[in-house]
């Protein structure tokens, strides 16, 4: 004789409901067990993919800086500059041109019209250093940049580099207010850099301005091919 649910007592009604609802359970958990790790592996996958582009990304720009650092040197081999004391004019140059938005091929045409690549140059208005900071204006910006050195550290190629490009920073920052086009607050900051923002005030562009701003931006352009070839 056939029967169905219908004929079932309610006990064994409740037990094969209660069996029927455990086993869905266990089969939901496992489901949901497996597409869980599913996507944990695939975030995993997605996760390296992006260290691997991240580390292909460092590598070349490491690569890029290495480069950079050895045109710069091959620069200063030029003019007797040790391997040492050039690797670290190289770095010092790149990290401060990153950092305060400077040509590096500016920073370097200063340098060479300033001192020739010499890091213990003294001018005859004893104006120090790789970038010829005046004695003022060393006092003035190791002040401002609270570096805990004294005037002899004007010799130190890294710190005259740091100094001196900060000043060429904030002479840009103020001809940027009152010069229309950006070749002419060059002009401008270049020629203060020169003779100082009173004689510049004062005189105007004189001569002598005018044909160190065109040695420094020539020289900028030669080392700009040099960094693209």
């Amino acid at each position: 004789m056939e029967t169905n649910h219908r004929d079932k007592s309610p006990v064994i009604w409740r037990a094969t409901h209660e069996e029927s609802k455990r086993r869905w359970k266990i089969g939901f958990i496992l489901a949901s067990l497996f597409y869980l790790t599913v996507i944990v592996y695939m975030g995993l996958l997605l996760i390296q993919d992006e260290k691997r582009k991240e580390f292909a990304i460092l590598r070349g720009e490491e690569l890029d800086i290495m480069r950079t650092k050895e045109s710069i040197y091959s620069i200063l081999r030029n003019r007797g500059v040790s391997l040492g004391q050039g690797l670290d004019i190289a770095e010092v140059t790149i990290r401060q041109s990153k950092k305060l938005n400077l040509s590096m091929a500016l920073i370097l045409a200063v340098m060479k019209k300033e001192s020739e690549f010499t890091p213990y140059a003294l001018s005859s208005k004893s104006a120090m250093g790789l970038m010829q900071v005046h004695p003022i204006t060393w006092d003035e910006y190791v002040g401002k940049l609270n570096l805990k050195v004294s005037a002899h550290a004007a010799f130190d190629p890294a710190t005259n580099i740091i100094v001196a490009t900060h000043v060429l920073k904030d002479l840009y920052g103020y001809y940027k207010g009152t010069a229309k086009s950006e070749e002419e607050i060059w002009k401008s900051v270049l020629s203060a850099y020169y003779a100082g923002m009173t004689s510049l005030s004062q005189t105007g562009m004189t001569e002598s301005h005018t044909k160190y701003v065109a040695d420094v931006i020539r020289f900028k352009g030669e080392f700009d091919e040099r960094f693209q070839d």
